[in-house]
């Protein structure tokens, strides 16, 4: 059967989220005496830990983006021994959000992949787990716009990857079935699993050279030279 639709995570996948939260993380341990202590890799350890649990709970509608970014601000201060970490979190928070904006990219081939999907006759569709505003800005911001057929976020879905329910938007929104789709992305559980128990045909993105948690998916370690990816997304087993 000929696949017909991408489906593609974004944050990672397309758009380079690690590289501009680096970008913003540098400037602040520049210019935070806190984070002194901590060399930039382990300020970007602990970061990336105290976002990815302060995300579940913006994505469980428990707090908005804003608010979370303040509250792991917060929680970085304090790991820190920082003083007075709630009162200095805002201006942290909104200095990052600040920096981290200003510098995004996406991942090196990300364009050229996208503009080949589409000459190939195929849909690009998004599959999210974050805000619709946030992620329509990255889209719009990047050049990517153009390229994309449809956005499915978790809270337009009301379901998260790896829920099969998401997934079955994305094919609904796509017009095809699952046979017909194949899933490119970066985080083994969510995309990976998550594709996998919606019947889709996954690919994995490793560009950080993680190990596999099982054999059997086809592996991808960028989105370059565009005709070899393009013709792993749209081969059949």
């Amino acid at each position: 059967m000929t696949t017909r639709a991408v489906l593609c995570d974004l944050d990672d996948t397309l758009f380079d989220h690690r590289r501009s939260t680096r970008s913003a993380l540098a400037s602040l341990h520049a210019g935070e005496p806190a984070f002194a202590g901590w060399t930039l890799d382990e300020l970007d350890r602990h970061h990336r830990r105290v976002l990815e649990s302060w995300h579940l709970r913006v994505l469980a509608g428990e707090q908005t983006i804003d608010q979370a970014r303040i509250g792991r601000f917060a929680e970085l201060l304090t790991l820190a021994g920082a003083d007075r970490a709630g009162d200095r979190a805002p201006a942290l928070a909104s200095a990052y959000r600040e920096q981290y904006a200003s510098t995004w990219y996406v991942v090196d081939g990300a364009l050229e992949l996208a503009a080949a999907i589409h000459a190939a006759h195929a849909s690009l569709v998004i599959v999210t787990n974050n805000m619709t505003a946030e992620q329509e800005l990255k889209l719009a911001r990047c050049g990517l716009d153009p390229h994309v057929d449809a956005l499915v976020t978790s809270e337009a879905a009301g379901a998260q990857k790896p829920d099969a329910a998401i997934f079955r938007a994305a094919l609904a929104r796509a017009g095809v079935s699952a046979p017909e789709a194949v899933m490119l992305g970066d985080a083994w559980h969510t995309d990976i699993v998550g594709a996998r128990n919606a019947g889709i045909r996954p690919v994995w993105l490793n560009r950080f050279g993680e190990t596999a948690v099982e054999s059997g998916v086809a592996e991808i370690q960028s989105l370059s030279p565009t005709t070899t990816v393009l013709a792993t997304l749209l081969a059949r087993p």
